[in-house]
This record gives structure tokens, C-alpha cells and sequence, in this order.
């Protein structure tokens, strides 16, 4: 019975060990290409890493836990679209992705890098049947869109989950972790503070009397503010304040239904990222129905001509590295610091 016993754990022992390294290495096929970062650019001809560097095991912690890998993975997938800029950025190329939130499949400033990779539906409930068929070695989430499918996700392959889906910096770091591609985008977040760093230093005293507002307009009629999200945290991050009516605790956005609330849309600076879209002509309704009521024209950021509509892809959408870059040259020139 004792020799039995024996004979049933080691059994045990040998498989636990063979699932674990299944889980790690399931893939077995390329598809990833590693490329030289730039600061605002998909990164071009970077050399491989060293096979000593890519055959390194690393264990790596994430916001639903810890996840060990035993290699540079070589199947990735990505499920959310900020982690589809930044796999761009640095010159990885997933075999599986989300599709974008506009222009499908791919936001067209990241399209030319993302031929021949599959298309895994939207970012709240990805297609785990064909996840599982890629055989992927690496999958990359977030807290915020696949808390709940986690489990399913890491009995796929080893699964890092960031814990929200703007904060680009971070879910940058963690990418970059899982992808041994470290130095590389500590390049770009130097590249970053150096352009921040510049801005701040350019704008002087502006800063502290400046305030920005960050505004959409719905299908319904509404009109919506963000108190915070993508475009938010990087004007936070360059000094920028929001409007007193604004900094509301606890809110990521505040939805206004009725015009006499029109002073709440204001700021120094007004930046409209409605999405237009030509089968939804009532979002684009809404956008007129506001700008011309009689209210609009008294808000500070209009009079002084200081009212933008900007593309909702960079300034909220897509959520990387490549879009955070984008939207600060438009703040450059909208604060003409260029």
C-alpha cells in the first residue's frame, strides 16, 4: 500500500510539472518581431534579444497575481487596446488582439503593423475559443475588462493583468516585463518625461492659471465630461488643472441632460472628443444642437477661441504609448509651444 502511495504522488508530481511547463510554453511559432522603440513612432529594426536574456525565467506580479514565464514569449495575446499600442511601440507583433473600438479592425495610425493578426472580437468579451486556438505562451489583460475571466484566461497560458486600462505608463512596465522588453520601454518613458519635462518648461506660469475641459456629446442629446481617464491623467501629469465644477470625488465622468448645465462644460481650454460617425447622425446632432445654443458662446474657453475637437482615437480611445505621444503634439500646438 505504502509502495503504492508512492508510486501515485510521484505520478502526480510528473504531471503537475508537465501542465506547468505546457502553461509557460504552449506556443511553438513565431509571430513577433522585436524592433527598436521611437518616442511617437511604431518601433523599426531593433536587434533580438540575447539568447541569455530570452531564455531567462522570471516570475512577474500583477494585479490578479503572479505569473512565472520560462522564456521570451513568442505567441502573445492582447485584450485590451491600450496594450495594442504599446505592443506596437515596441515591436511586438500579438497573433491575437481585440479589434479597436472605431475604425475596425484596427485604428488606422497602428493598421500597417497589425497585418496577419487575428482578430479576437471586442475588448469586454474577447473570443476565448479562438484564444485557446492560438496557442498563445503570453496573454495580456486588464483588471477592468477580464477580472472575471481570469481564470479561464491563465489555464490558457500565462496570463498578466494590469490593473487599469489608461494608466499607459504602468500597464507600459508591466507589458514590458512580460515581453523582456524592459529596457526598451524605459527609453520610451525617459523619452516621455523629457518631452513633458519640456512642455512644463515652456509653458512657465500659464500653468497655474490654466484649466482644461475634456467633453463628448452623446446619441441621446447629453453632453458628458471627463473628470478623468486617458486624456486626463496626462493632463494631469503636465500641470493642467480641471474647472472647480469639475473635480468631483469618486467621478470618472459627469453626464449633464440639460443645457442650463452649460457652464460645466467650461475651461481655459474646451477639447471636444465627440465620435462622429456617419450611421449615428445624432451624436453629431447633439454636438450642434449645444455649440449653438445661446450659453455656449459665454464659456470661457470659446470666447477665447480656445474650443478643439480632436480625434477621440489618440486622445481616449486607443491608450499607449504611440497615442499618449500623439495627443501631447496636439497639446504642443494648442498651446502653440511648438
Amino acid at each position: 500500500m505504502k509502495r503504492l502511495n508512492v508510486i501515485v504522488l510521484l505520478l502526480l508530481a510528473i504531471a503537475v510539472a508537465g501542465c506547468g511547463g505546457n502553461s509557460t510554453n504552449g506556443g511553438t511559432g513565431g509571430g513577433q518581431s522585436s524592433n527598436q522603440p521611437q518616442t511617437a513612432e511604431p518601433a523599426t529594426s531593433a536587434p533580438e534579444a540575447t539568447n541569455e536574456t530570452a531564455n531567462e525565467t522570471r516570475t512577474i506580479e500583477h494585479a490578479m497575481g503572479s505569473v512565472t514565464l520560462d522564456k521570451k514569449p513568442e505567441r502573445v495575446v492582447v485584450l485590451f487596446n491600450g496594450m495594442v499600442d504599446i505592443s506596437v511601440a515596441l515591436g511586438v507583433k500579438p497573433v491575437g488582439a481585440v479589434e479597436s473600438w472605431d475604425q475596425k479592425p484596427w485604428y488606422e495610425f497602428l493598421r500597417d503593423q497589425m497585418t496577419d493578426v487575428v482578430n479576437l472580437g471586442d475588448e469586454n468579451q474577447p473570443n476565448l475559443e479562438a484564444i485557446i486556438g492560438l496557442k498563445p505562451d503570453l496573454i495580456i489583460g486588464t483588471k477592468t475588462r477580464h477580472e472575471e475571466i481570469y481564470p479561464q484566461l491563465s489555464a490558457v497560458a500565462p496570463t498578466i493583468i494590469t490593473e487599469e486600462v489608461f494608466d499607459w505608463k504602468e500597464n507600459l512596465k508591466l507589458g514590458a516585463q512580460g515581453l523582456y522588453m524592459e529596457d526598451e520601454a524605459a527609453k520610451m518613458i525617459a523619452d516621455w518625461d523629457a518631452r513633458v519635462a519640456d512642455f512644463k518648461q515652456k509653458a512657465g506660469d500659464k500653468l497655474d492659471s490654466t484649466t482644461v475641459s475634456i467633453i463628448r456629446f452623446e446619441k441621446d442629446g447629453s453632453a458628458r465630461i471627463y473628470a478623468s481617464g486617458f486624456a486626463g491623467t496626462i493632463f494631469e501629469e503636465l500641470g493642467i488643472s480641471r474647472p472647480e465644477a469639475q473635480r468631483i470625488e469618486g467621478k470618472t465622468v459627469i453626464n449633464l441632460t440639460s443645457k442650463e448645465q452649460m457652464e460645466q462644460l467650461d475651461g481655459g481650454y474646451i477639447f471636444d472628443i465627440t465620435q462622429l460617425k456617419d450611421d449615428e447622425p445624432s451624436r453629431a446632432q447633439a454636438q450642434t444642437d449645444w455649440t449653438a445654443h445661446p450659453l455656449w458662446s459665454k464659456l470661457e474657453g470659446v470666447k477665447n477661441g480656445n474650443y478643439n475637437k480632436v480625434d477621440v482615437v489618440t486622445w481616449n480611445l486607443s491608450a499607449g504609448v504611440l497615442a499618449a505621444n500623439k495627443m501631447l503634439d496636439d497639446v504642443y500646438t494648442y498651446f502653440k509651444l511648438n
